[in-house]
Parts: C-alpha cells; structure tokens; sequence
C-alpha cells in the first residue's frame, strides 16, 4: 500500500482526490486538450467523473499508483497528476499530469511533477521514473525537461488512445540523476 505525506511546495499542495473535486474536475476534462493527449474520454459523463475519482483510492489501496489533485495555497483545484506503479517490482514509476486551461503555462504541472518526482526517488525509493508524452505535446515535453528527465526516444504506436494507436515520447529520470 502507498501512503503519502501532504505533499507541498508553499504555493501547491498535492493531495488526495475526493467527492467535493466532482463538479470541477467534470468541467475541467470537458477542454478538448485534455482527452487530445491522454486517454481520457472525451466529453466524459459526470458518472464517469465519479467513477474515476472512486476508483483513485481504490488504486492506492491496491499500492497501483497514487494520483493526487494539484492544489493551490487558497484551496483552488488545477489539475491532476499521478505516479503509476507499472513495475513495482522494478523499483519503476510512471508520472502523468494534466492542468485546468486556465492554469496552463503558470509552472503548475512543473512543479507538480517536480513534488511528485522527489517524493517517488527520495521516499518510495524508486529506481526509474518515466514521463511518456503524445508526440505533439511539446508542453509537456518541456515539462519533463525543466524536471531534469531526459528524452530517450520515440516509443512508435506504442498505446491505443480514442481507437488509434498512437505514437509516444519516453523521458526518464533515475534515482543517480536526482543525488546532489
């Protein structure tokens, strides 16, 4: 089981999801950006919404991955990121992100990433992170540079995403790259 402390950098808070998130988390998934990148349904149902935010702690639980909304100091939520588990028994972790429109380009997703990141090397131990980026998705992209993960390559219609298969950029950062 992943158990997490209140995550903070002074001005974002990660934290768990919970049914007070619904109605904005709803209306944030509707911005065609989001499910353009991830593989979030387009126009996603408010039952959808519930259903997916029951299912975070359940993921917890399970020790799957813990994914956390992204906060700010007056209590605003922005977006979403997460760590995955996809090879726990290889010490590897997958770090997913996404940020209200209105949010974008603020550093939010940076430093969410950069909170979730330290906690995944430092405190689960993890050996290997991985961001994995649609291959438009230059935003993203710089996000997993300015938090010091490196580009490894091309990862050809590597997911199914909305019925296509779609290409994909693999970063990664390990454990010896976040020592100093």
């Amino acid at each position: 089981m992943l158990h997490y402390p209140s995550l903070t950098d002074g001005s974002l808070i990660l934290r768990p999801w919970t049914l007070d998130d619904l109605a904005d988390v709803h209306r944030m998934v509707q911005d065609p950006q989001i499910p353009r990148y991830m593989s979030i349904p387009p126009n996603h149902t408010v039952e959808g919404v519930r259903t997916w935010l029951a299912s975070r702690d359940e993921d917890l639980a399970a020790g799957r991955s813990a994914s956390l909304a992204i906060i700010d100091a007056p209590g605003r939520l922005l977006g979403s990121v997460s760590l995955e588990l996809s090879c726990a028994d290889q010490a590897i972790g997958e770090v997913g992100y996404w940020v209200a429109a209105q949010d974008r380009g603020r550093g939010v997703a940076t430093g969410a990433v950069r909170l979730i990141s330290e906690w995944a090397l430092r405190t689960l131990g993890l050996a290997r992170l991985e961001i994995i980026t649609h291959e438009d998705n230059a935003a993203s992209q710089q996000v997993a540079l300015t938090n010091g993960f490196q580009r490894e390559g091309v990862l050809r219609a590597y997911r199914l995403q909305h019925g296509e298969r779609v290409d994909l950029v693999m970063f990664s950062k390990l454990r010896s790259d976040a020592k100093g």
